[in-house]
């Protein structure tokens, strides 16, 4: 018989459990790419992660690979806007007014689903039902003294859910496929400026806290360097599938510190939370469809709730309006990063119990 598990040489534990994890993730990219569906090497991987949890058997860490799938989408996505884009914008505040709107009905119904239907804890049930930045949302979530595995698999399982539903959507009614996105032809010979671009400004990010800093810093810096130098960072086919399978392996890691029972438990919620989020969903959008010279599609995927990096990819593979999917992610992120916690105080009257290290 051989050594036991804990007498071997941690490396190899930690090699024999990644080499696993990334077999069983790339056959769930297989699996999606054999049925010719959209985001496979995002959602493929994720789905696995979800089926091994539920087995009780989570993917280990990401490590900084999930940032870096995030960095990459991001330096990509802010390549294709363009100032034609951003003065579009300005041009629209209705969209910013009707945004506030949705996010106090859509978070506010969530917290009291969670808090007296499905009875969780008042911190985790609030940093759990609004959809801001993941690590903001747990970060301010600590500080209060909430769950965080459970707002973390919330996120997660949110964020799972609304992908692989607007996925099969968009392929169902519009006929996007594997092979629908592209950011426009892409040069090997930038690549190494991409990656400099993500490193860099992922760092500056994180040090400078912005939300969401792993996907907005590096999206601002390269829509800086398009803007004032003319120079777009675009991806190579081979550079995206590495960023999308780093963000799907990111969201795999994501579903894990509880028990299996809670696993299923907790999606079931979600699910929940996803459908009472449709009505107001569905009503915002078409108010501002009414009011605004936008299209319906890009309404749709700006409100969606969370998913910021796995969103704009569905957004670019359906042709729809970058700018307006990016900015009302950032605004709603923004928005709820900051007012969340102040608003979360105020109601209960409880402060912050530590700053958060996370």
């Amino acid at each position: 018989m051989g050594a036991p598990f804990l007498s071997r040489p941690p490396l190899t534990i930690v090699n024999n459990i990644r080499v696993a994890d990334h077999a069983m993730m790339l056959a769930g990219a297989a699996a999606w790419l054999f049925f010719d569906l959209p985001l496979a090497w995002l959602l493929g991987p994720a789905m696995i992660g979800l089926i091994l949890a539920i087995r009780s058997k989570p993917v280990g860490t990401d490590y900084v690979f999930g940032d870096c799938g995030r960095g990459l989408l991001g330096v990509a996505i802010g390549a294709s806007i363009t100032h034609n884009h951003i003065d579009w914008m300005l041009d629209h505040p209705a969209l910013g007014v009707g945004l506030v709107i949705y996010v106090a009905l859509g978070g506010g119904m969530g917290f009291l689903w969670l808090y007296r239907y499905c009875k969780w804890d008042r911190s985790s049930a609030w940093f759990a039902a609004f959809p801001g930045g993941m690590s903001e949302m747990i970060a301010s979530a600590e500080a209060f003294g909430a769950n965080i595995p459970k707002v973390a698999l919330s996120h997660s399982l949110r964020i799972f859910c609304l992908v692989c539903g607007a996925s099969f959507a968009s392929y169902f009614f519009a006929g996007v496929t594997t092979g629908s996105l592209g950011f426009g032809e892409a040069e090997w010979r930038l690549q190494p400026l991409v990656v400099l671009t993500m490193v860099v400004s992922i760092w500056g990010g994180r040090y400078l806290r912005i939300p969401a800093h792993s996907f907005m810093a590096p999206m601002f810096a390269s829509l800086m360097v398009n803007l004032v130098f003319e120079v777009q960072l675009r991806l190579t086919d081979l550079i995206l599938v590495f960023g999308q399978y780093f963000l799907g392996w990111s969201i795999a890691s994501r579903f894990k510190g509880v028990s299996k029972n809670e696993v299923v438990e907790i999606l079931k919620q979600v699910f929940v939370l996803l459908v009472l989020f449709l009505p107001i969903w569905g009503m915002m959008a078409l108010l501002l469809d009414r009011f605004t010279d936008i299209d319906l599609a890009s309404i749709i995927l700006g409100l969606a709730p969370g998913g910021q990096a796995e969103i704009a990819l569905i957004a670019m593979a359906l042709n729809a309006n970058l700018a307006v999917v990016i900015i009302l992610h950032m605004l709603r992120s923004l928005a709820i990063t900051v007012v969340g916690p102040i608003a979360f105080a105020l109601i209960t009257k409880s402060k912050p119990k530590r700053h958060s290290s996370v």
